[in-house]
């Protein structure tokens, strides 16, 4: 890094906490090299309790300094940028998404490819949960809602696809049990490329009803496949709501159940849902406009005049 660094005009910092980012900085500075920070949600609150003793030193004894140092904060979210604020670092902040490759999308695999690996789904509304299974994405409280809500109907059946993580699934599952559910989920493991494509394919309707998150490439993803969400006020997007492609509720089982029971008990909210979420991820994030904004904002930091982008 110390050959390196010098040989270009910005350094641009993608963690926390951690050696390589200290260390970057630390030479970006000392060869007068401007850089910028990409927070992707660990100053949220709930990823700040996780090793909450360690990261209070490391904020106070370094991460604080090269937070203020940086040409510029990149936050994902406006509960980021709020966030930033809030820990009083007056970097300049550039709010700029995630964004996704809609056209890849664009023909999905039919519903019977998926189907028919997993026959239990035949003739069944489909809710899906897509990504790594782990504590802060809120399954407990998704198996929580499912479980009370096939008590009353027999026509929707849950996937849960993904990487477990810290032996969650097995918590997941235990829940499900106990409302007579489990054998109403399907778990097909880790899903990529086709098989992934498949699943959005299939489903009828998204929930990630998340304790934690920056910005979910899933849950873009599902906009572009066209599927309404029920996702969690801490998933950071509340144009979701304001959009009407899904509901943002708070993460609570019942609360849940009753906006997964709303998209279930009506075929014409979610063909609504899905034309706005198809048109809300068109319209605002695209790679192609995400790599505009990040363009101009390397071009303000080099030349010296970057204040803020919200």
């Amino acid at each position: 890094l110390a050959r390196k660094i010098p040989d270009f005009d910005l350094v641009h910092i993608q963690e926390l906490w951690h050696y390589p980012g200290y260390i970057a900085s630390k030479i970006a500075r000392s060869r007068n090299v401007p850089y910028i920070v990409t927070i992707h949600g660990e100053l949220n609150e709930w990823n700040f309790q996780q090793k909450r003793l360690k990261k209070q030193i490391y904020m106070t004894a370094i991460q604080r300094g090269i937070l203020q140092k940086s040409a510029a904060l990149h936050a994902i979210t406006q509960a980021e940028s709020n966030r930033i604020r809030q820990l009083e670092i007056e970097t300049p902040v550039a709010m700029i998404p995630n964004g996704t490759h809609t056209e890849e999308f664009e023909n999905l695999p039919d519903r019977s490819q998926f189907v028919s690996r997993y026959p239990e789904l035949e003739n069944r509304l489909i809710v899906l949960f897509l990504g790594r299974i782990q504590q802060k994405k809120g399954l407990d409280i998704l198996a929580q809602a499912f479980g009370n809500l096939v008590r009353t109907r027999d026509d929707v059946r849950l996937v849960v696809a993904g990487p477990d993580e810290d032996n969650t699934l097995t918590e997941v599952k235990t829940i499900l049990k106990s409302h007579g559910a489990l054998e109403k989920a399907v778990f097909p493991g880790m899903l990529t490329g086709e098989q992934k494509l498949e699943a959005l394919g299939a489903a009828d309707i998204f929930a990630l009803t998340s304790y934690s998150e920056g910005f979910s490439v899933a849950l873009l993803e599902a906009l572009s496949a066209g599927l309404p969400l029920v996702i969690t006020d801490e998933c950071n997007f509340p144009e979701v709501g304001d959009s009407r492609a899904g509901f943002v509720v708070r993460p609570n089982d019942s609360v849940i159940a009753s906006a997964l029971m709303s998209l279930l008990d009506s075929a014409d909210l979610r063909r609504e849902m899905s034309e706005n979420a198809r048109r809300l991820v068109r319209s605002n994030y695209t790679w192609e406009r995400i790599a505009e904004k990040m363009f101009t904002l390397y071009e303000n930091v080099i030349a010296g005049n970057f204040r803020a982008i919200t």
